[in-house]
């Protein structure tokens, strides 16, 4: 059996997901990751390494912005590649939920039976 090791395998669609919304910068998306993801177990390390990915992979692209005041921010985009990531994880959630709610109702038949 597995151990309880926390394996970001959805992180990038994650990433693209909070970039749909609007560009952003690695620590706001970690923020609001860590904010509205129910079980979100990543860190700043694991975004920027997702981050770096997807731009190599033409899924988003950058640009480094000044701030009125502090240092500059580099903000990250969704490309039209990313789009497309994007809709084929949709695809990829579906049929994870749908094994997932296979994998329950078993387990309950077998919970029950068990009685």
């Amino acid at each position: 059996m597995r151990k309880n090791k926390y394996s970001p395998r959805h992180a990038p669609s994650f990433i693209l997901l909070f970039l749909a919304r609007r560009p952003n910068y690695g620590g706001a998306l970690l923020k609001m990751m860590e904010e509205e993801i129910p079980c979100f177990l990543g860190d700043s390390s694991m975004i920027y390494r997702t981050l770096q990915e997807l731009e190599e992979e033409g899924a988003i692209t950058s640009r480094w912005e000044m701030p009125d005041t502090g240092r500059p921010i580099k903000y990250y985009y969704l490309t039209d590649q990313g789009w497309k990531l994007l809709l084929e994880s949709e695809d990829d959630m579906r049929k994870r939920i749908d094994n997932h709610l296979f994998f329950l109702d078993e387990l309950e038949k077998a919970k029950n039976r068990k009685k």
